[in-house]
């Protein structure tokens, strides 16, 4: 049925079919490791650098958000980001109904910040309004904010 020069016509297709697929192959393998090399593309094994639902300043700034301070009152009256509401840290809830007229008549992202990195008082608080607040776009300030 099928005489000499179909096989090699056969052949000859699954060898460039063949070929193709190991330089396509080939080419993303050099694709793949220029990236990590070159450190365009995040390295898989590498954790991120930073955790969900955290921010920093500078990216937390340009979204206009409303912001909490977490602190305790005096360091507050000392000092905080322009227009930020005080929270306090002891019964957040209680701030609840100032955040939520603020948040009605412009809804924006709210960021909560403490005062050092080693405040966990800004996550903590974070969470559970995430929960209080599913609708809310939730942050908290990474490093934390200090009156200089």
């Amino acid at each position: 049925m099928f005489d000499q020069g179909d096989q090699r016509h056969s052949l000859f297709i699954v060898r460039s079919i063949f070929k193709e697929l190991l330089c396509i192959i080939g080419l993303t393998f050099i694709g793949a490791a220029y990236g990590l090399l070159s450190g365009l593309s995040p390295k898989p094994w590498a954790k991120p650098e930073l955790p969900a639902g955290a921010i920093h300043f500078a990216d937390a700034n340009v979204l206009n958000p409303i912001w909490l301070d977490a602190r305790p009152v005096e360091l507050f009256e000392q000092g905080h980001i322009e227009g930020a509401l005080w929270l306090d840290p002891e019964d957040w809830e209680s701030g609840i109904p100032t955040l939520m007229d603020t948040w009605l008549q412009n809804p924006r992202p709210i960021v909560i910040y403490c005062s050092s990195e080693t405040c966990n008082t800004s996550r903590s608080i974070a969470k559970q309004m995430r929960d209080a607040l599913p609708q809310a776009e939730i942050y908290y300030m990474e490093g934390g904010w200090s009156h200089d």
